[in-house]
């Protein structure tokens, strides 16, 4: 396992800066405990994120107070929010309350993620939001388990509405190791491949994951997945954002992460996902086969 030392955490603002490989207390903004469960392949991350402390979002647009009913409604449906999600495959939507009390919510888990692995990440998620979101109507947030799990909240309605800020961006420092424009050609033909499919899912999962072999004997693996509700076309678009702000930011380095709201991608040189009854890990055509388009 690596240590800490072996991460450095970046800001997205206009000017990115390197901050010392120091021990995570001392650096800001914290690295999320998720990735310090990540294989040691992984030598060094470099995170751009929005500057807040682990991973959640507190929307500017308007507060509530501790003892008004909104604040009992918000504790209300994020406290249930595991035992909801549980007993309806890992995403749900939903609302608590009446007029301007009410709370809209909604969070889906990786869809690799077995019922027990959603059900604590959705519970420590929704006890850290309450936390550090202590009176902001609106808030968002990854849960940082090994296979995150997302969560919204909000004084309106969300359902089948895309959105895509805050966003999370993680990469690998390491190089590619073979012709780049080779490499670029497979890597998009998989990850636009896999948006397709993804898009094409039901209103209970929108997810795919599939790997493909390189010529230089590396298997390449990519995982993208979008909020339920989404219609087809948001959620490919969504999944398209994802994929080129990865090529913005990161272009050439092995391995990446990008999470939005309402969409993840992730792709690596390692099988990070697994198999699900279901969601069959899918193999595209061998590198040879690959054509621009």
């Amino acid at each position: 396992m690596i240590s800490t030392e072996d991460y450095s955490c970046f800001s997205s603002s206009t000017t990115v800066m390197k901050q010392p490989a120091t021990p995570m207390s001392a650096q800001p903004p914290s690295t999320p405990p998720f990735l310090l469960r990540l294989p040691s392949v992984l030598l060094c991350l470099h995170i751009l994120t929005f500057g807040l402390s682990d991973a959640q979002h507190c929307y500017d647009i308007g507060n509530f107070t501790a003892a008004g009913n909104y604040a009992k409604n918000r504790e209300l449906v994020l406290s249930s929010l595991a035992n909801d999600m549980a007993s309806n495959g890992g995403f749900y939507s939903g609302k608590v309350g009446k007029g301007s009390d009410v709370v809209y919510v909604l969070g889906f888990c990786r869809g690799d993620s077995s019922n027990d692995t959603c059900f604590k990440c959705i519970s420590s998620a929704a006890e850290d939001l309450m936390t550090k979101c202590p009176n902001q109507k609106a808030a968002f947030f990854w849960g940082t388990g090994d296979r995150p799990c997302i969560i919204r909240y909000s004084d309106g309605p969300m359902y089948g509405v895309k959105q895509t800020f805050p966003k999370l961006m993680v990469y690998n420092t390491g190089h590619i190791q073979m012709d780049q424009d080779e490499f670029d050609r497979i890597w998009r033909n998989l990850t636009e491949d896999l948006a397709v499919r993804a898009s094409m899912g039901t209103s209970e999962l929108k997810f795919a994951a599939g790997r493909t072999s390189l010529p230089n004997f590396q298997t390449m693996f990519a995982l993208l997945q979008c909020s339920p509700d989404l219609s087809p076309i948001d959620c490919h678009s969504c999944l398209w954002e994802c994929i080129n702000d990865y090529q913005g930011c990161c272009h050439g380095y092995q391995g990446g992460v990008v999470y939005k709201p309402s969409c993840i991608f992730r792709w690596d040189l390692y099988p990070f996902f697994v198999s699900k009854p279901g969601n069959p890990l899918s193999s595209p055509p061998p590198p040879t086969a690959v054509t621009d388009g």
